[in-house]
């Protein structure tokens, strides 16, 4: 975006000729700096010379310093950001560089990412400097705020920032005054005093007064520097006594008067500079070019030379005395000078000018200000894609708003733009609303590209609902796209290769990833490169290439680094996986440093409310495992309740399923079999990769209540879905808890052949976990099959006797009566006590003087209401619920 800039924004105006020195305020802006604090705030209305102020100061200043001048556009936080980079770079020009590959192409970006990237370039700043953000009450976006926040609350060394004002800005102001961080000028500090309304008059204005004259002046304006400027250029000219009647008719609060001295100073100007102010005020900016075109004359040089000459309000915006604009309140007071048609007719002229001479974007400005929908639409036309590219999303949906919706929504190109603003500023609802209401737009309409972006939006979405049009849409938008949007193409890829997870083999939405991450790398698209690449190091874990998704993480991080080779804020992303990853083998400290190094980074950026909370569950088992539990309750409420439940329900619903884990394993079967009953999910579900966590949950609490065979159902299902897909690292976990149910069922050769079966698929990679977090039954059952991989199995085994007591499935309390299928009669307990002691049915009979045939029916029921299938399972379940009184077997 460079070359697109405009360099007028970050120009540092010179200190104008003749200024009143105003000792007082420039020593307390010296205080402020060499005092170190990181924040000066210069904030009263119009026409107080709050910049005159600054740039006066910084001409006095030994101290490299960086100006940006903020307008309406700049809400846009990409706009805002590139400018601000671009303003920094004047002082060094590593500053940004980091931050730009970021800004590049990516709509997905978020804010805070950015922020927290130039922060880190600002603190390796070679010199330390002032950063003076101009016009600051321009600005109304949220995100910008929480940038700026985020600069001021971290306050790298080095960086002075300087804000100017009309009105204080959304930040966190009495935070900053308490910890003494923050130099503050305010409008009673800025006014004018009675020695300083002389000087001006005297010495700068060139208005020669009599001190009482003068005093009323000041009265009557408050020290309001722009009314006693306005005053003085009133009075110009003026004999004495005339100068007396001018100043006893002058009277009334400057909000008042302002009218009546911008009349005075009009009237006694010149004809044709009259025509050339109220003309060229149209704009914001103009050069004598433009203000040729907007007279009608030829005089535009000449006349923008009296300007400077006579002070008239006329603010030079770069070094080469090309461009200019008027003050605020000049411009303001010029523009009521002009009829409506007056107006509309000089914007038209303006937005052709700036379109011939390369500025479309301000085309578009003015063709809107004059309501040119025409004109607005070709202008927009021909700069949507570099805006798009470039992340604008606020600017150009502003613009898709400002033109009549008709036009909009029967252009398909406006429409996809349109869709996608919304949904990459957060706004999904909104977007898919749109998408709905626009989806009888015919295809024939548009060119391949546009349907391509549409289908990649649709595709987007349909992932996170877990449509199951995902894949088709996906696919469609890939051979529209080709390699003509880089950016389209790698969203298009990424909803591919979430859909291929879902259903189809491992490595075919692993290949799928890896080319978005290398098409994100070629176009230098940095976060949607990171997210690929954190996506395929998931798909490795779970396909169980452990060792393979280190390396991954690892050369991310060297790849994605600062000059110093410190990994980048996205990249420390990186920290979720390779901690997860170190989890799995067993390296609890290490996985733990790196999950809070990662979490601390999604916080930072974000961007820890949409990423799944795989990294908050994982660093939750490993304070638990630690014997730390208080802190894993704590750190699995905050995680949950940092959760949108409506924007991201599958994360909310997996956070639900956790905590019934957790309770599973402290043994408060209460608690989980309350998640299980409100819980829609059942064994016979047909499995996808969002839920599976879940299902393993359900299959654990079903296996402790004793409902073996559903367990069994779910557990079956699971590893044929495993199986299927390549997911050999669940595969390890689904396939130990089958072993450990099949082994409560009685059935022990298969429970010994699935344990055998886990032990071949996690040996390999080093998958250590899924075997430690099952409980003490996993013990006996690699007993069995320690012959087959002894060199794993034989220390494997030794980490159960560090195993914490609060994890031991024996201490889950009795089942209450309530979560039982059916309460079993005074008869039925009996009958179980001696199913239990090993009695036969003819056994029973004759012990209880009852017929066989009653025996066979009590056993039956007994059978339906435990969930069981055998008198071995029977008895299992009647220890395990404390069916049976102390003592007995």
């Amino acid at each position: 975006m460079a070359n697109l800039l405009l360099k007028t924004k970050i120009h540092v105006p010179k200190p104008r000729p003749g200024l009143i020195g105003r000792k007082r305020l420039l020593e307390r802006l010296d205080e402020g700096l060499l005092t170190g604090r990181p924040f000066a705030l210069i904030s009263a209305p119009a026409g107080y010379g709050k910049t005159t102020l600054v740039t006066n100061w910084l001409a006095g200043l030994d101290r490299a310093k960086a100006w940006l001048s903020l307008d309406e556009l700049d809400n846009d936080p990409v706009r805002f950001f590139s400018y601000l980079i671009a303003s920094l770079q004047t002082i060094d020009l590593k500053i940004g560089q980091e931050t730009t590959r970021l800004l590049s192409g990516s709509g997905l970006l978020p804010v805070s990412a950015v922020a927290v990237t130039l922060l880190n370039e600002i603190l390796a700043a070679s010199q330390p400097f002032v950063l003076v953000l101009d016009d600051f009450q321009e600005i109304k976006n949220e995100t910008i705020f929480l940038a700026v926040q985020t600069l001021l609350d971290h306050h790298p060394y080095g960086l002075h920032l300087v804000m100017i004002t009309r009105e204080d800005p959304a930040l966190s102001l009495p935070r900053l005054r308490v910890r003494n961080q923050l130099t503050e000028i305010r409008l009673n500090d800025l006014r004018f005093d009675l020695a300083e309304s002389m000087d001006f008059f005297t010495a700068s204005a060139g208005v020669h007064l009599k001190d009482e004259e003068v005093a009323a002046l000041e009265a009557r304006t408050e020290g309001w520097i722009a009314g006693l400027q306005l005053a003085a250029l009133s009075l110009r000219g003026l004999a004495g006594e005339q100068a007396a009647q001018f100043i006893k008719g002058f009277s009334g609060h400057h909000r008042y008067i302002i009218d009546f001295l911008m009349e005075e100073v009009i009237k006694r100007t010149d004809p044709c500079i009259q025509n050339f102010l109220t003309r060229t005020a149209v704009v914001d900016r103009f050069n004598a070019e433009l203000g040729d075109l907007l007279t009608g004359e030829s005089n535009a040089k000449t006349i923008i030379a009296q300007l400077e000459q006579a002070n008239l309000f006329l603010i030079p915006l770069d070094s080469e005395g090309r461009w200019y604009r008027y003050h605020h309140l000049f411009a303001q007071f010029l523009r009521t000078e002009l009829r409506k048609s007056e107006q509309i007719c000089l914007q038209q002229q303006a937005a052709h000018w700036f379109a011939d001479n390369d500025l479309g974007e301000e085309g578009i400005k003015y063709a809107l200000a004059a309501g040119s929908y025409d004109l607005a639409g070709d202008l927009l036309r021909s700069q949507a894609a570099q805006v798009f590219q470039r992340g604008e999303m606020v600017t150009l949906l502003e613009w898709l708003n400002l033109l009549p919706a008709e036009g909009v929504e029967t252009n398909p190109e406006f429409v996809g733009y349109k869709a996608w603003s919304l949904f990459l500023l957060g706004k999904s609802e909104e977007a898919v609303n749109y998408l709905q209401r626009t989806e009888g737009l015919k295809q024939e309409n548009s060119d391949s590209l546009t349907a391509g972006r549409l289908l990649a939006l649709r595709g987007w979405i349909a992932n996170y609902r877990e449509d199951p049009r995902t894949k088709e849409i996906a696919i469609s938008a890939i051979e529209k796209l080709g390699g003509s949007d880089p950016f389209f193409l790698e969203i298009a890829l990424l909803s591919l290769g979430h859909a291929q997870r879902k259903n189809d083999p491992m490595p075919e939405s692993t290949a799928t990833l890896y080319r978005a991450y290398d098409t994100s790398r070629r176009a230098g698209h940095m976060f949607t490169g990171l997210g690929a690449l954190l996506d395929i190091t998931m798909n490795l874990v779970i396909q169980g290439e452990r060792r393979e998704s280190m390396k991954l993480c690892k050369l991310g991080l060297q790849e994605y680094a600062d000059s110093q080779g410190k990994p980048l804020p996205m990249a420390e992303l990186l920290y979720i996986p390779l901690g997860i990853l170190q989890y799995e083998g067993n390296n609890l400290e290490e996985a733990r440093d790196l999950l809070e190094q990662g979490i601390r980074a999604s916080r930072l950026l974000g961007l820890n409310r949409i990423l799944g909370g795989d990294a908050e569950q994982t660093l939750t088992l490993i304070y638990w495992t630690l014997g730390d539990i208080q802190t894993a309750w704590d750190l699995l409420k905050e995680a949950k309740a940092n959760t949108d439940a409506q924007a991201f329900p599958i994360i909310w619903d997996r956070y639900k399923a956790f905590e019934a884990h957790l309770l599973l394993k402290q043994g408060d079967l209460t608690g989980a079999m309350t998640w299980l009953e409100s819980s829609t999910l059942t064994p016979s579900d047909s499995i996808t990769s969002f839920k599976e966590i879940l299902y393993l949950v359900l299959a654990r609490i079903l296996f402790r209540i004793g409902r073996l065979e559903q367990a069994w159902e779910l557990l079956n299902n699971l590893r044929r879905f495993d199986l299927e897909r390549g997911r050999k690292g669940r595969l390890v976990y689904v396939n130990v808890l089958s072993s450990v149910v099949l082994q409560a069922w009685g059935r022990q050769a298969e429970a010994i052949s699935l344990m055998k079966e886990a032990v071949d698929f996690a040996a390999p990679a080093g998958y250590l976990r899924p075997f430690l977090g099952e409980g003490s039954e996993v013990r006996e059952l690699l007993l069995a099959v320690q012959a087959a991989k002894p060199e794993f199995i034989t220390p494997l085994l030794g980490y159960f006797s560090d195993q914490p007591k609060h994890s031991d499935p024996k201490l889950i309390p009795s089942l209450p009566a309530s979560v039982m299928i059916e309460a079993l009669t005074q008869r039925e307990l009996e009958v179980l006590r001696l199913v239990a002691e090993g009695l036969s049915n003819e056994e029973i009979a004759t012990q209880l003087y009852i017929s066989l045939g009653t025996v066979k029916w009590h056993v039956k029921n007994i059978f339906g209401k435990l969930g069981v299938g055998s008198r071995t399972q029977a008895a299992a379940q009647a220890r395990r619920w404390g069916l049976l009184k102390q003592g007995e077997l």
